[in-house]
C-alpha cells in the first residue's frame, strides 16, 4: 500500500504524519510540501523503520520525499537538480517485480515543464528489457 500526503511543513507535523502511517500501515509514503532544509536530519522527522529519500527545495517551502519500509529493498534511481522530483526503485519479494516510484511536486508557475522533465528522466533510466 502507498500513502500519499501533502505535508506542508512536515517538521512541525511529524507526529500527525506518523499517526497516519501507524493507522494505514503503508509500505511506501510519498509526500510533497516537505519544507525541510538539508541541515535537518531524517531521524529528526521520519521513522527509523523506513528508508527515506528526499529532494529539498533550496528556497522557502516545497520539497518531496519517498519513505519505503526498511524491510523492502529500495534504491534511489535519480534526483532532478532543477525540479522537485525523486525516483526510487522498489523490489518485490519476487525479484521479477520492481516498481519505479516517483515523488514530484509540480508548482503552478512551472506549467508542463516539470512533467516534460519527468518524462525525459523516467524514459532515460528505464530498462526496456525487463
Amino acid at each position: 500500500m502507498v500513502l500519499q500526503v501533502n505535508c506542508r511543513i512536515v517538521y512541525n507535523k511529524a507526529i500527525e504524519l506518523w499517526n497516519l502511517v501507524d493507522t494505514y500501515n503503508p509500505d511506501v509514503v510519498i509526500g510533497t510540501e516537505l519544507w525541510l532544509k538539508e541541515d535537518i536530519n531524517n531521524a529528526e522527522v521520519f521513522m527509523v523503520d523506513f528508508t527515506t529519500y528526499r529532494k529539498d527545495r533550496t528556497a522557502r517551502g516545497g520539497g518531496v520525499f519517498i519513505c519505503v519500509k526498511s524491510i523492502i529493498a529500495s534504491t534511489e534511481l535519480w534526483v532532478d537538480e532543477d525540479y522537485e522530483m525523486i525516483a526510487v526503485e522498489v523490489k518485490g519479494k519476487d525479484p521479477k517485480y520492481m516498481w519505479e516510484i516517483i515523488g514530484i511536486y509540480n508548482a503552478p508557475n512551472e506549467g508542463t515543464l516539470a512533467i516534460e522533465r519527468l518524462t525525459a528522466c523516467s524514459l532515460s533510466t528505464r530498462n526496456l528489457t525487463k
